[in-house]
């Protein structure tokens, strides 16, 4: 088991800076999600932790001990990968087997090792399959396994379920938050997705334009976001935000002098059933247990819980917001906290 430090780390691809003054400290049997959009930086950290780059600048340090310099035969780590890189000819139980012969183990200690990961992931009843008779998430599986069977000390996994339909994505993020709590072991999960993040992380880092923006539990990332562009990233329908317009339009009392801007979730407004409401429906979302509907308000839209769920487009309705539960940011899109 292993703690991860990084400090001051800094990298860049030719004179693009991909990762700036990244600081970051890993606990150890901790499941940390990386989190952010698409080119922001994620892989290129992963891959520094594994020891496949080297930074430009920082400190990498695995439980006190500096392994900067050091290449990933060294680091005690396993990564899985996207992609799952199985080869192709091998059976699962050959794919599995692989790592250990690179490492000269003796075929009695493979032989235990390999039947316990087989059984482990459920993979026995296919043990003498190739991958293309494989479905994807045995494929995934498989690519997990053959991480597992070596033992290490620190998993990396870089977005492993983004390529399974949703149904089966959510079927093996919950076999992973069990295989993680079964090993105790170091899990650093890269993906761009934030309900993966909000199921599987124990923290998150939220990653954004080479920087760490907040490290949080995924709760307090949610509830708590230390700016609107985290805000925006999580939850489904996707955050209400307004402009100085619609503040001034849907708030009488006072808010923060450096507002410019103040957002909410959509749980926490309600439309009424009012014929003299001056809200006007815009568009209905059915999501079987909840309906949402956006309304109109002078220009303003809004999106909210439905009180009742007949409503149709164009009708009149009345809209509660849930004050205590606005966030306000000011004109560099940061949360103001002292309100």
């Amino acid at each position: 088991m292993s703690t991860i430090r990084l400090e001051h780390i800094a990298h860049r691809f030719g004179k693009r800076r991909v990762l700036d003054d990244i600081d970051l400290d890993i606990e150890q049997s901790e499941f940390l999600i990386v989190l952010g959009a698409s080119g922001c930086g994620k892989t290129t950290l992963l891959n520094l932790i594994a020891g496949l780059l080297t930074p430009e600048s920082g400190r990498i340090l695995f439980s006190g001990r500096d392994v900067t310099a050091q290449d990933v035969s060294r680091r005690n780590v396993a990564y899985v990968f996207q992609d799952y890189a199985l080869y192709p000819h091998m059976t699962v139980e050959e794919n599995i087997r692989f790592p250990l012969e690179n490492m000269k183990w003796s075929k009695a200690s493979m032989e235990v090792q390999v039947e316990e990961t087989l059984e482990r992931l459920h993979l026995a009843d296919v043990r003498g399959q190739i991958p293309a008779q494989l479905s994807g998430g045995q494929k995934q599986r498989v690519a997990i396994g053959r991480a597992l069977v070596r033992d290490p000390a620190v998993f990396l996994f870089d977005e492993p379920l983004s390529n399974l339909d949703p149904q089966l994505r959510d079927h093996l993020q919950v076999e992973l938050k069990h295989l993680h709590r079964q090993l105790g072991k170091t899990f650093v999960y890269v993906t761009h997705d934030a309900h993966s993040a909000m199921v599987l992380g124990d923290r998150v880092a939220f990653l954004s334009g080479g920087r760490i923006r907040q490290v949080a539990s995924p709760a307090a990332l949610y509830r708590e976001p230390a700016a609107l562009e985290i805000a925006r990233f999580f939850g489904f329908p996707p955050f209400n935000v307004l402009e100085q317009q619609g503040l001034n339009q849907l708030f009488q009392e006072p808010i923060p002098k450096t507002a410019v801007k103040a957002g909410i979730r959509s749980e926490h407004v309600r439309i009424l059933p009012d014929e003299t409401g001056i809200c006007q429906v815009l568009w209905v979302q059915s999501l079987g247990d909840r309906t949402f509907a956006t309304v109109s308000l002078g220009g303003v839209s809004l999106c909210g819980v439905c009180e009742y769920s007949d409503l149709r487009e164009g009708e009149r309705v009345a809209v509660h917001i849930d004050k205590n539960n606005m966030m306000y940011f000011d004109e560099e899109d940061f949360r103001i906290t002292d309100c």
